[in-house]
């Protein structure tokens, strides 16, 4: 197993205990209804930009059984824990939503150095708005969940 695959199992693994052990701010149905949207959203992208466009790959070209166990474990927890800790006011989200995106990029570039995600004419400002995008829909998707 490659650096990649010990970085991205050692994530998710993290990610699932800090979801586990982490006060919760949300109903078991909102984490239930986050989790499965986020998983959709993943695949659907990564079909999309990764298989469809052919711009970028995880560790190899092929779609592998790892590939998918990263798929449901990592992005949706990920995402999870994003809302759980979201905050309400504009102004704290504000500032949120700029550690996060922060965040999230550390996190690729480091899927990358270490060789778990792989650009075939992607960027990585080009997730800087995925991922606006991402914590935006995901605090509409909370707000439209409660109503």
């Amino acid at each position: 197993m490659n650096a990649g695959n010990w970085f991205a199992y050692a994530s998710a693994v993290a990610a699932v205990a800090a979801l586990i052990f982490s006060p919760k701010r949300l109903t078991r149905k909102e984490m239930y209804a986050t989790y499965f949207v986020m998983i959709a959203l993943t695949i659907y992208t990564d079909l999309c930009f990764g298989l469809l466009l052919d711009l970028y790959d995880f560790i190899n070209p092929d779609v592998s059984l790892s590939d998918l166990i990263l798929q449901v474990a990592l992005p949706p927890t990920a995402g999870v824990l994003a809302l759980n800790f979201m905050p309400n006011g504009n102004k704290l989200f504000v500032l949120y939503l700029v550690v996060a995106v922060v965040l999230a990029l550390l996190f690729e570039w480091l899927s990358l150095k270490t060789g778990y995600l792989i650009y075939k004419g992607w960027k990585l400002y080009y997730s800087l708005p995925v991922y606006v995008f991402g914590l935006l829909f995901l605090r509409w998707h909370l707000r439209f969940i409660r109503r």
